[in-house]
């Protein structure tokens, strides 16, 4: 415990003052309607491509990364209540994974989770459109201390949310995960992950370009990650390089960025906010970030939560 405790700090240029909960939630806030150039429901992460997907077809290769999500939970295990079934996306955006998951399942009620009250109005909204709002709860809370009761969960995520925890070990966000699961129950969490606190120098300053761009404090390192876990109440924790599935996707940035920018340039005569600004920035870095081979990895982590 004491080498998590020591890991679980923030990984900033000297002297930069690290990215507040309020700073993420602003950030969200500004650029909500922005998202929906990636994808017109709002699944606000890379796609997952394999045969059968065509790469040119974003938006298939982002719900299919919902379903490799829900694949992780293993729903279908024996110990499994065959009944009801209730599963949490912790840091949810506007829900677009619980809402392809309780559309795929009939048995499933998600409850999702972020601080960012616009985007459950837009989770709202779509979850009427997709026919699946009476299965659907939107909490508004911080997903480190949600609230909600304790070992009641058959399965919870992360897609590209548990980095807004602070640290490089994300340690309050996978507490809160253990504490919430059910013994037995799995967590899923997608994500970029730093392969080393030492990063290269031009490595470590487009990290934190990026980071600062989109308002994340920083990317978990991966092995203070999985202590973390462990530390917490986890097992049968296992790591899946994603990089060259969701490459597929990420290569779609350069023309949409790129297409996008010009426009709302030309509809804002040329004036954007900052996080705007910034929310253009990041889609490049994250691009080029996925190059650092030896500094960054875009993984799949899953853990079971240990019975007490």
């Amino acid at each position: 415990m004491p080498s998590v405790l020591r890991s679980d700090l923030p990984l900033a240029q000297e002297g930069a003052p690290p990215v507040t909960r309020a700073e993420t939630r602003d950030y969200f806030t500004e650029v909500a309607e922005d998202y929906r150039a990636w994808s017109p429901s709002y699944n606000m992460h890379f796609g997952f491509w394999r045969l059968g997907l065509n790469p040119l077809r974003r938006e298939g290769m982002l719900v299919e990364m919902n379903r490799v999500v829900g694949r992780a939970l293993q729903l279908d295990r024996p110990d499994c209540e065959s009944g009801r079934r209730c599963v949490i996306d912790l840091g949810c955006g506007a829900g677009a994974t619980a809402r392809t998951l309780v559309g795929d399942h009939a048995s499933l009620y998600a409850v999702t989770v972020t601080n960012v009250p616009v985007q459950n109005r837009i989770a709202a909204r779509l979850d009427v459109q997709a026919g699946v709002a009476d299965r659907m709860a939107h909490v508004e809370a911080d997903y480190t201390r949600t609230g909600l009761p304790a070992a009641k969960a058959d399965g919870a995520w992360a897609v590209e949310s548990a980095c807004y925890a602070q640290g490089t070990a994300k340690a309050d966000f996978a507490r809160e995960a253990a504490r919430l699961l059910k013994p037995g129950a799995r967590l899923a969490v997608v994500d970029g992950f730093l392969l080393r606190r030492e990063t290269s120098r031009l490595g470590g300053r487009l990290h934190r370009l990026w980071a600062d761009s989109w308002a994340v404090p920083t990317l978990a390192v991966r092995d203070d990650f999985v202590k973390a876990l462990a530390a917490s109440g986890f097992e049968d924790i296992q790591v899946r390089s994603l990089r060259w599935r969701v490459a597929p996707s990420a290569l779609h940035i350069p023309v949409l960025a790129t297409r996008f920018t010009l426009a709302e340039l030309w509809k804002a005569r040329g004036r954007l906010s900052s996080w705007r600004r910034k929310h253009i920035v990041a889609s490049y870095c994250a691009l080029l970030l996925g190059m650092f081979w030896r500094d960054f990895d875009y993984c799949m982590v899953t853990a079971t939560r240990r019975a007490n």
